[in-house]
């Protein structure tokens, strides 16, 4: 998936026009014809690498002929410096301001076969149900995502989400969730996947196929769930994180880190549950040892 420009440009005229370092002038002749994700980007398109955990994939999509512009605390690696053709001391600012020079209508929203929408469910532009999706009462699906961007003065301006939702096939969707729209490419809930009510998926994610996940969680910007996921109630994932397929999060767990296929995980932040427990007992055994007798 990828975002295309309004006007195809070479590479130098939008870094004239938006600032930052051409770092192969050769480079600055490429005409640039779609914004892509680090994951996908191949030739005529520029891909952002605004994060060291892509580098494999900037890596892979300058191999396809992609130019990529990476934030300036990056550069100081040679292997980043090697491949990255823009460099912007405010890359994600730049992005931005990218998305703005592409085409602002996205398509209306398609519904597929079997469909069942409840009562005020919000589709917007960019939105592409499979079939027999169902939607609880109040969700609001493909949202601008919540993307900022601090530019040179620190000024705050909202990052464009160009990218749309794909919900595939028999997913479940429940009252009141959220589901917002991604940045360059969709946001994603995976062929029967299910989601309880009052849940919240970022920009970006990726809900694996067969995932169920209780009421009250929340996923960050660019959270990725394997197959087969379990998440209990109340628990929330940071951003960029993946959880591997048949993982299972303990209600109320806090993941800031990746978590392993098959693992098992609860607390805060989230290690493995028997872990958890252990350090559980040890600490209201000494709770029960400091107080004073009855």
């Amino acid at each position: 998936m990828s975002v295309a420009l309004a006007r195809p440009s070479a590479l130098a005229e939008l870094v004239a026009l938006l600032g930052g370092e051409l770092l192969r002038e050769n480079a600055g002749r490429a005409t640039i014809g779609r914004l892509a994700p680090i994951t996908e980007a191949g030739a005529g398109d520029l891909a952002p690498l605004l994060s060291a955990k892509y580098l494999r994939a900037a890596q892979g999509a300058a191999a396809r002929g992609a130019n990529v512009l990476v934030a300036a605390e990056l550069a100081g690696d040679a292997r980043v410096r090697e491949l990255a053709t823009w460099c912007h001391p405010h890359a994600g600012w730049t992005l931005a301001g990218l998305l703005d020079l592409c085409a602002a209508e996205a398509p209306p929203p398609v519904v597929g076969d079997g469909c069942v929408l409840g009562r005020n469910v919000v589709l917007e532009p960019g939105v592409v149900l499979g079939a027999r999706v169902r939607i609880g009462h109040n969700a609001v699906i493909g949202r601008p995502g919540f993307g900022w961007a601090t530019g040179p003065n620190g000024e705050v301006r909202a990052t464009p989400q160009r990218g749309g939702v794909v919900i595939e096939d028999d997913a479940v969707i429940g009252a009141l969730c959220t589901v917002d729209a991604g940045t360059l490419a969709p946001t994603r809930i995976r062929r029967g996947a299910k989601l309880d009510a009052q849940c919240h998926v970022a920009h970006n994610c990726d809900i694996g196929e067969g995932c169920i996940v209780a009421a009250q969680s929340g996923f960050a910007g660019s959270v990725t769930l394997g197959r087969g996921v379990l998440v209990g109630g109340q628990v929330g994932i940071a951003d960029h994180v993946t959880v591997g397929d048949g993982a299972r999060l303990a209600a109320k767990s806090g993941v800031i880190g990746d978590v392993p296929p098959g693992a098992v995980v609860a607390g805060y932040p989230a290690v493995p549950r028997g872990r958890w427990l252990r350090a559980l007992a040890r600490l209201y055994r000494g709770l029960e040892k400091d107080m004073p007798a009855a």
